[in-house]
C-alpha cells in the first residue's frame, strides 16, 4: 500500500459514515463546508444547475476519492450539488480532525499533491466549458487526454457541456472527416494536426 492510501486510510478511519441511494443530494450550494469526505463505494458528481435547467457536471468521484479538500479550510458554501450517481458510501472527518493529521509532513505532502490534481481538472473544465464548438471542446478533451473513454455519450455531453444531440452530430462528422476514430468505447485521435486546427 502506499504513503498516499496509508494517510487517507488513517484520516478517514473513525470518520463519521453515510449512506446514499441514487439521486439523494450529499450537499447542495446552500449548504457550508464543515468536513473533507472520502467515497468508500459507488459514484458521487459535483454538478451546478443551469437556469435552463441543464445539470453541468464539474467532477465525478469514484471510490478513494476525497472531495472538499479547500473548501474545508474555509467554510464556505459548495460551489454545486454533490450527489449519488449509484448507492453510495462516504465517510467524512471535521477539520480538527484534517488539521491534526497534517503535522506530519508526508501527510502534508500528500495533500497537497491531492489539492494539485484536482487544480489541474478543474482548470481543464474550465477550458472546455469556455471553448465555443461542440467540436473544439472533443478537440481539446481528447488533446488533453489522449483517449476518452465513452461509456455513454450523455455522461460525455454533460462533461463538456453539450446536448447528447450536438456531439453525436459532432462525433459523426469528425468520424466522417477522419479526424477521429472509435475503437470499441474509447474515442481517439486520428488526425492531431486537424485537431488542433479546431482550437
Amino acid at each position: 500500500m502506499n504513503t498516499e492510501n496509508i494517510f487517507f486510510d488513517e484520516l478517514f478511519e473513525h470518520g463519521r459514515i453515510i449512506e446514499l441511494s441514487r439521486g439523494d443530494v450529499l450537499h447542495d450550494v446552500h449548504d457550508e463546508c464543515k468536513s473533507l469526505g472520502k467515497i468508500l463505494k459507488g459514484k458521487l458528481r459535483l454538478s451546478r444547475l443551469l437556469s435552463s435547467g441543464r445539470e453541468i457536471i464539474l467532477k465525478e468521484f469514484g471510490p478513494g476519492e476525497i472531495y472538499a479538500e479547500l473548501l474545508v479550510f474555509t467554510g464556505e458554501r459548495f460551489p454545486g450539488r454533490l450527489s449519488a450517481s449509484s448507492k453510495t458510501s462516504v465517510a467524512e472527518v471535521n477539520l480538527k480532525h484534517v488539521l491534526e493529521h497534517l503535522t506530519d509532513r508526508n501527510a502534508l505532502i500528500t495533500f497537497m499533491s491531492e489539492i494539485s490534481r484536482k487544480t489541474a481538472h478543474l482548470a481543464n473544465k474550465i477550458e472546455i466549458l469556455s471553448l465555443k464548438t461542440v467540436k473544439q471542446k472533443i478537440a481539446f478533451s481528447l488533446l488533453t487526454e489522449d483517449k476518452i473513454f465513452l461509456s455513454s455519450v450523455s455522461e460525455f455531453s454533460d462533461n463538456i457541456g453539450c446536448s447528447r444531440e450536438a456531439l453525436s452530430r459532432a462525433l459523426t462528422e469528425l468520424e466522417q472527416g477522419n479526424v477521429i476514430t472509435r475503437q470499441g468505447n474509447y474515442l481517439r485521435i486520428a488526425d492531431k494536426q486537424a485537431l488542433e486546427d479546431l482550437l
